[in-house]
């Protein structure tokens, strides 16, 4: 990449970030790259939006008060969302490579396989194959899984 190309791409980065910041109340910078800022959603005593410009450029916003997205911030402010991502000269989607499974990702899946293994718990116990100790500990076991789902759940 050429200083010159660098240089527009880097203007550009920080234009989308201050055409943001512009439409927010009492933003406050918190960091390299990092702000605080009222909420445009609901009254905020303390600011609640965060804003975050990572190193390639992404802008990620979010409300931790009400949940608001960078959409709804974008479509608010009345900015294309497109400038939540840094500019590219390619033009094609390519799927980056991912590095495996969120704990949250893992246990999602899992939840359809542990409801099915409770059904045939119920009937290996019906049909005297299985103890009530060992039934009792899957149970307890799935259980425990559940609450871990609904625990990744809430900090989504």
């Amino acid at each position: 990449m050429s200083t010159a190309n660098f240089n527009t791409r880097s203007m550009h980065i920080n234009d989308n970030l201050n055409a943001i910041l512009c439409g927010l109340r009492k933003v406050k910078k918190t960091g390299e790259g990092r702000y605080v800022a009222q909420c445009l959603f609901h009254e905020d005593k303390t600011p609640s939006a965060a804003l975050t410009q990572k190193p390639d450029g992404t802008i990620l916003v979010h409300c931790f008060s009400c949940g608001a997205s960078g959409l709804d911030f974008c479509n608010t402010l009345g900015i294309d969302p497109s400038t939540l991502f840094p500019p590219t000269n390619d033009l094609r989607y390519e799927k980056k490579k991912r590095s495996g499974f969120s704990a949250w990702q893992l246990l999602y899946a899992l939840h359809a396989d542990l409801i099915r293994l409770l059904i045939i718990v119920n009937d290996l116990q019906k049909v005297g194959a299985l103890s009530g100790d060992d039934r009792e500990f899957v149970a307890e076991i799935i259980l425990r899984l559940n609450d871990g789902i609904s625990y990744m759940e809430g900090a989504r």
